[in-house]
């Protein structure tokens, strides 16, 4: 009877022991999957938000692009490209990206850059000095 008794309690405290293990093994799997789940994750809102502010880039060169074949063209030949012209044509530029961005990609600018405006500002001032076109940056 005490072998029997003896050998009941061995074989729960055994099976306890079991079910404990499963579960820290069942427990570490989840994390880890959690884990993985959420590395997927930032990464893809990392390739989300790089692809997005290409995109941004793309346009605001794009703006800058046409204003200068355009507008800086024409008053250059015109010789009338002064001061008040570049402040004009950094105008029609953000005027222009202003118009082209819609609310997401404002979304996306406004929460990881905060100012909206001075960041597009920046990034055309940026656009055309790319270009060689350092006195259209002369801000108004």
């Amino acid at each position: 009877m005490l072998i029997d008794t003896f050998d009941t309690t061995v074989l729960l405290i055994l099976m306890i022991a079991l079910t404990l293990a499963i579960l820290v093994i069942v427990g570490v799997k989840v994390w880890y999957s959690f884990k993985i789940i959420k590395a997927n994750a930032e990464s893809s809102k990392s390739e989300y938000l790089e692809t997005m502010f290409a995109h941004i880039g793309d346009t605001i060169r794009a703006v800058v692009n046409n204003t200068t074949q355009t507008y800086v063209a024409e008053q250059k030949n015109n010789g009338k490209f002064d001061l008040d012209q570049q402040r004009c044509a950094f105008k029609l530029s953000q005027a222009a990206v202003h118009n082209l961005l819609n609310a997401e990609a404002r979304s996306l600018i406004a929460q990881t850059h905060g100012d909206v405006p001075k960041w597009i500002s920046t990034q055309i001032e940026s656009a055309v000095l790319e270009q060689g076109l350092a006195k259209f940056v002369d801000k108004p």
